[in-house]
């Protein structure tokens, strides 16, 4: 085939395609747990969604659906957790709950990441968590108003604390989804004898 007719917008096309490169680390699962407050176990499905790491603008940014909360915490905050050692540090507020999330109607969410991560390095953590905080958190534009120092607990049980509502593996990390037998019940652990489920 001969390119005689191989014209300069054709070259700049083939330019830009060929340096194009993807922002965003890969997309990761997010799943939920349902043994904890918000939750029907006749009614509801485990919440689900999906997570990114946008390396250009050092946030998180994915969809949700399925996401409930109980009365009185609304307002979603995130973490990052380190398995192994049980520890987790706050990333920030994801904001008001998003209601009647069901099929293609999707809470979307951006988090700008703290400085220290915006590399995309998040040390020895290995999944991004969503909590679920008193509403007097946010006030009514959804600003922080107090910003918690630890992830919160279930009501429902006292012992399982941190409470995650939705979880998944950081892009990169080095870590494996288990099952933990029951319900929709997993948990990722580089240590798995020390892990707890998290429901």
């Amino acid at each position: 085939m001969q390119l005689r007719n191989f014209s300069p917008w054709c070259a700049a096309l083939l330019i830009t395609l060929t340096s194009f490169t993807v922002s965003a680390k890969e997309v990761v699962p997010m799943l939920g747990g349902v043994l904890i407050d918000g939750y029907d176990f006749g009614n509801d499905i485990g919440p689900k969604g999906s997570v990114a790491f946008d390396e250009e603008t050092g946030e998180f940014v994915g969809a949700y659906n399925g996401l409930k909360m109980p009365s009185g915490r609304r307002a979603i905050f995130a973490w990052v957790h380190d398995t192994v050692n049980q520890k987790s540090e706050y990333i920030g507020a994801v904001g008001w709950l998003k209601t009647g999330t069901a099929g293609k109607d999707k809470g979307r969410f951006r988090i700008p990441v703290p400085a220290k991560f915006r590399s995309g390095d998040f040390g020895s953590n290995e999944i991004l968590a969503f909590t679920s905080e008193s509403t007097s958190f946010l006030d009514n534009e959804g600003q922080v108003v107090t910003t918690p120092s630890e992830p919160s607990g279930s009501d429902i049980q006292a012992e399982l604390k941190p409470a995650f509502y939705l979880y998944a593996a950081l892009p990169g990390a080095d870590t494996d989804l288990h099952y933990c037998g029951h319900g929709q019940d997993f948990f990722y652990a580089k240590a798995p004898e020390k892990q707890v489920c998290y429901d």
